[in-house]
């Protein structure tokens, strides 16, 4: 198993144990970090992203219990393993019905430590892969989006590059993970080539051969599989050669790779960007995702999705949404289409003590103006989410609507855990957990 950028931290007041622990780890290549106490824990999880916990079960300051609440709470997506004595393995038992993936007694031994770690990585994995396209594409009911669908099955029988254009919050990403899923490529990569420029943490970073453009490197790792390309309008003249060469000289062996590209930028606007034969061959049969805006029963139909995944995240009992809330729902604009409405569920499912999603949250969703269908837009957008291009806005309602975890801001905001993370420290982001 590669443990390059898997990294660990150790939480145990004995120090010689943590340095016999870091000494163990750091030789079979995971990043390892210690601490003694459970606050020195806490600290260096908020700044770091940690992949898995060893943490002792008995702590001068706090109980291991009370971390792993925490922990879970903070980000339930880092693994914890329970170190223990003798003792005390009853209660480790009962650590794992709170949420730890393992325990471990002492005195420790290394392979049955690595072997322990191994099989927690390899299950996290393996239910990652079962989950992975819960809550990536939902096929939406009405005639234009049965046509995409169609669309989008031939693409993914027929192994077919495509380019896929939409605007902002459209799901494109979700239609990569449909093509995926939907055609031969599950015992294969899906790699992602990210060209976005608004944040160097999205450019394709080198690994490994040096000589080796940053794109054939992706291209390389995606073999058999899927390479999605995001935002094909940043990619510069020596990439987009090599793309084309790419999408034209494959041989249609067991190691072809699809291609599929995606990017919010129009026709037009792609002319003037990319090279005449890259552009002739991609755009003539390109997929543009349709706009939320003015598709009430889609809309109707995604409120009642994202209220389900809204009362499962965040522990809600909520059954339905009042008739006037869902007016107003079907005559926003939705300027950033399927992701704000999920946000907008999210915040109201989050503001809604009772059963039912009810007026008296109008205002929070939509400020005072009560919006009728002759007006073309809301004179107060959703909150913190009508800055389109602050990523530091998205962050913190994210955050909000997550009550902090980690994992399921970083859901919520369609991205993985490094990326927020990154971001969190890019963007200076500082949350009260």
């Amino acid at each position: 198993m590669d443990n390059i950028n898997r990294s660990i931290l150790i939480l145990d007041d004995n120090l010689t144990v943590c340095l016999m622990l870091k000494s163990w780890l750091v030789k079979r290549g995971f990043t390892v970090d210690t601490a003694t106490n459970v606050t020195e824990a806490k600290q260096k999880v908020k700044l770091q992203l940690f992949d898995l916990i060893l943490s002792d079960i008995r702590m001068p300051d706090a109980d291991g219990f009370s971390f792993l609440s925490w922990v879970k709470k903070y980000d339930s997506g880092i693994l914890v393993i329970m170190m223990t004595g003798y003792a005390d393995i009853e209660s480790a038992v009962e650590s794992m019905k709170s949420g730890a993936v393992d325990y471990i007694s002492k005195p420790i031994e290394p392979e049955q430590l690595f072997k322990k770690i191994d099989e927690a990585f390899i299950l996290q994995e393996r239910m990652l892969k079962q989950s992975r396209f819960s809550d990536d594409f939902i096929k939406f009911p009405g005639e234009e989006f049965k046509q995409l669908y169609k669309q989008l099955d031939l693409i993914a029988e027929n192994n077919q590059h495509r380019l896929i254009i939409g605007d902002r919050g459209t799901g494109k990403h979700s239609v990569v993970k449909y093509i995926y899923e939907k055609g031969t490529h599950l015992s294969k990569p899906l790699v992602i080539f990210d060209n976005d420029k608004s944040t160097d943490m999205f450019r394709a970073s080198s690994n490994g051969n040096d000589d080796m453009s940053p794109l054939m490197q992706k291209f390389n790792e995606a073999k058999g599989g899927i390479l999605y390309i995001r935002e094909m309008a940043n990619i510069n003249i020596h990439q987009q050669d090599e793309l084309l060469n790419i999408l034209t000289r494959q041989k249609r062996d067991a190691d072809f790779t699809q291609v599929i590209m995606s990017t919010g930028t129009g026709k037009e606007e792609l002319q003037k960007r990319l090279i005449p034969k890259l552009y002739n061959l991609i755009v003539q049969d390109c997929i543009i995702l349709p706009v939320l805006k003015g598709k009430r029963e889609v809309i109707g139909f995604l409120a009642g999705h994202f209220l389900q995944f809204a009362n499962s995240t965040l522990d809600k009992k909520i059954e339905a949404i009042t008739p006037a809330v869902l007016e107003q729902l079907a005559v926003y604009s939705w300027p950033e289409n399927i992701q704000e409405l999920k946000n907008c569920i999210m915040k109201a499912a989050l503001l809604t003590e009772g059963t039912t999603i009810g007026t008296s949250i109008i205002p929070e969703l939509f400020g005072n103006e009560v919006k009728n269908e002759n007006r073309s837009q809301l004179l107060n957008p959703i909150q913190g989410l009508r800055k389109e291009y602050y990523e530091k806005e998205k962050i913190l309602e994210a955050l909000e609507l997550a009550k902090g975890n980690k994992t399921m801001a970083a859901s919520i905001l369609n991205i993985d855990r490094k990326t927020l993370y990154n971001k969190i420290k890019l963007y200076n982001v500082v949350t009260n957990n």
